[in-house]
């Protein structure tokens, strides 16, 4: 996986092909299973609760565009069998971007029309649901997008270069202490840095309590300067929406989790 994603960072560079269409193309150009094979899986695996089983859910289907490219990658890759997955990604989008209307109408017919059964499906399918299926369902649906957004919070706060965090004395012994450890695994590392630390004398910790304490005033610095840029780049509110998505979909996870227990 990380060859594909170096991939794929090299053909945004190369191609004018938008990000969000990319990785929608990578994602089928570089699936091992084909479309007959998603086709073959109408109904897809949900993780619940251990104490709550949940029958398989319908399937959402695929976008027009993604039917198009389903339909045309193993041409593609037929005709071209030398071309490298970034190569094979543009062709795709080149060929859609070349489709006629009546082409994309088509698909476009073919996704609504499976959309508009999906949704039959799954008032069906919600309607067979216990209380505590549709509960545990939620709660499937609140974990799903808390991942999303915490997702979009981290990439963002990369995007943006924030200061990486204040390190504390016992990371800072860590670290220095890690290297004549390499031979245990990491279980067996923390175990015995967390005994190092507790045995090694008063006088030596402090070495680390200072350094940690200069780490901690080189983050209150990089952070002034950096809040300060955001507000000048009209950045700090996206981060403060972000971040409130968070809030209230652990709001609404709780508000579940209390509604179970009462």
């Amino acid at each position: 996986m990380p060859k594909m994603a170096l991939a794929m960072s090299s053909a945004l560079r190369a191609s004018s092909i938008n990000n969000h269409a990319f990785t929608r193309i990578l994602r089928i150009t570089c699936s091992v299973n084909d479309a007959a094979h998603e086709n073959a899986r109408p109904f897809a695996t949900q993780k619940v609760r251990s104490d709550v089983a949940l029958p398989p859910a319908p399937k959402r289907p695929p976008s027009g565009y993604i039917l198009f490219l389903n339909d045309t990658r193993k041409t593609v890759m037929r005709q071209n069998p030398a071309l490298k997955p970034t190569e094979v990604v543009k062709t795709l989008a080149e060929k859609w971007n070349m489709a006629d209307e009546i082409t994309k109408k088509k698909y476009e017919t073919l996704s609504r029309e499976r959309m508009e059964a999906f949704a039959k499906e799954k008032e069906a399918y919600t309607s067979r649901l216990t209380p505590q299926q549709k509960q545990a369902l939620a709660e499937l649906s609140l974990d799903k997008k808390l991942r999303v957004s915490k997702k979009k919070l981290n990439e963002k706060l990369k995007e943006l270069d924030r200061p990486k965090g204040a390190r504390t004395a016992f990371v800072l012994f860590s670290s220095a202490m890690r290297k004549q450890l390499q031979d245990k695994t990491p279980k067996e590392m923390m175990t015995h840095l967390g005994t190092l630390w507790k045995q090694l004398p008063e006088d030596k910790k402090q070495h680390y309590v200072k350094q940690a304490e200069g780490d901690r005033q080189r983050y209150t610095r990089e952070m002034q300067a950096w809040t300060k840029r955001l507000e000048d780049q009209g950045q700090r509110d996206i981060l403060e929406d972000l971040k409130q998505d968070i809030k209230d979909i652990r709001k609404g996870k709780h508000s579940l989790e209390h509604k179970v227990k009462t």
